[in-house]
């Protein structure tokens, strides 16, 4: 791990953290394409920057230019304030490669939502555009259109947030703010929604700014951002309501008391960390607007076991935290190639001073470095290792879910050496392994056959 990251940013055991990107104007939100190719020169993921453009990473971590100026008022960088707003929302219509994102506008002096689709002869420049939906009202401040996803229906869920004036539109069925709306990919209304001829799925929401699908469930779950306390994330399932403006707890499977600008969220479901992390769900919390070094609010990712039927969670953990002085923090994230990625929306500079500085950071499993696999590192080797009855397996180590050592290597607990099952291991029989000790010794060794 680069030693000047590792003072930035605390990961958790057994992960390191590595810079892709730098010099982006505060990159929001990111999306991969569906089959990333191995050619250098083609498209790997999109980003959008809040003040108006899209850029486009190909898998050599050149930065293309997509689109720009796709706003069309002057904004500024007042955070807290009307430079929170923008083009936030990004996704990938996987069939096409369009982009649907999502932003405000002005038109005869008021500010309003719309939802675009682009469209690219190569996937780097952005040849075309359309307007799915528009003239949902909106502020130049934070509650707009923000997150769209694709569903397993195939259908597009867009993420509306309340406008913050009125609070109470989010209870209204004649008003799209404070809504998850559903619709057909050209926007016309879907034949199978909730309430025939409207486009609502769900409401009451206030800032619901996250939002992705799980696979084992199939169902959507978003991050919404409540007022100064109870930011939450809730599974979202069609014609519900969600409590705001009344409570922020009504149907949600997690709330934080103190509010933590709780802005995007992923689930661990391709294989991109190692197995035991299956399924978890992964959270960025931004914290304050712009707020330099460590603080009680926000500035880390957390990951959350969420019970089969995704009505509660089982287990929390802080899995990255910002440690630095500036106003560095994770906004958007989603795994991809190798890990998760997130995009850090100011960066190590002075981010009000409008200088583009924002990173996109990825962090993966130390567990498999390359030349020193021997044992694969599987649930079904895992399953028939004998590590978690060892005499020297202590709380620290059952703790960080460590076993299975003679693949993953040597602990970072302090232990004592107190016997060792090693060599009685069926795991240790297959490989043909020698020496003892992997827990305090590093990874396995091989002997001749």
């Amino acid at each position: 791990m680069d030693e000047e990251i590792h003072k930035l940013w605390w990961v958790f055991p057994g992960f390191k953290i590595e810079k892709m990107i730098t010099g982006l104007d505060l990159p929001v939100n990111l999306a991969f394409v569906k089959e990333p190719t191995s050619k250098p020169e083609d498209v790997l993921l999109y980003v959008t920057e809040l003040y108006g453009n899209i850029k486009a990473i190909t898998n050599d971590w050149k930065v293309h230019t997509y689109a720009e100026n796709l706003l069309n008022y002057e904004p500024n960088y007042e955070f807290p304030g009307t430079g929170e707003s923008g083009l936030t929302g990004l996704c990938i219509e996987p069939e096409s490669g369009d982009l649907f994102v999502s932003m405000i506008y002005e038109e005869d002096g008021e500010m309003k939502n719309q939802l675009l689709r682009t469209k690219s002869k190569d996937g780097l420049k952005m040849h075309s555009k359309e307007t799915i939906i528009k003239d949902i009202p909106s502020i130049k401040a934070a509650h707009q259109m923000q997150e769209i996803s694709i569903g397993f229906d195939g259908k597009l869920y867009v993420n509306v947030g309340d406008g913050m004036i009125k609070p109470e539109v989010a209870q209204d069925d004649d008003d799209l703010r404070g809504k998850i709306l559903r619709m057909n990919l050209d926007g016309s209304v879907p034949e199978d929604n909730p309430k025939k001829d409207s486009l609502i799925f769900a409401k009451g929401f206030r800032n619901p700014f996250g939002a992705i699908w799980r696979k084992s469930d199939e169902s959507l779950y978003i991050a919404d951002n409540g007022p100064a306390y109870d930011d939450r994330v809730a599974r979202v399932q069609a014609g519900e309501n969600y409590g705001w403006p009344e409570s922020m707890r009504t149907n949600s499977i997690f709330w934080h008391n103190l509010s933590q600008g709780i802005t995007a969220l992923d689930f661990m479901q391709n294989e991109e960390f190692p197995y035991e992390f299956d399924d978890e769900l992964f959270v960025a919390f931004f914290g304050g607007s712009y707020q330099k070094g460590p603080g009680i609010k926000g500035k880390n990712i957390i990951k959350m076991k969420l019970n089969k039927d995704g009505t509660a969670i089982n287990s929390y953990d802080i899995f990255v935290k910002y440690t630095g002085e500036n106003a560095a923090s994770p906004c958007g994230i989603a795994f991809g190639p190798g890990g998760l990625y997130f995009t850090d929306l100011h960066g190590e500079k002075d981010g009000q001073m409008h200088k583009a500085a924002g990173n996109i950071y990825k962090i993966s499993s130390v567990v498999k470095e390359e030349g020193e696999i021997i044992v694969p590192y599987t649930k079904e080797n895992a399953d028939r290792c004998i590590c978690p009855g060892c005499p020297t397996i202590n709380e620290c180590m059952k703790n960080r879910n460590e076993h299975l050592f003679c693949a993953r290597g040597k602990t970072d607990c302090e232990m004592e050496k107190k016997g060792c099952l090693c060599g009685e291991c069926p795991i240790g029989s297959e490989y043909n392994l020698i020496d003892f000790y992997y827990c305090s010794e590093g990874a396995a060794k091989q002997g001749k056959r």
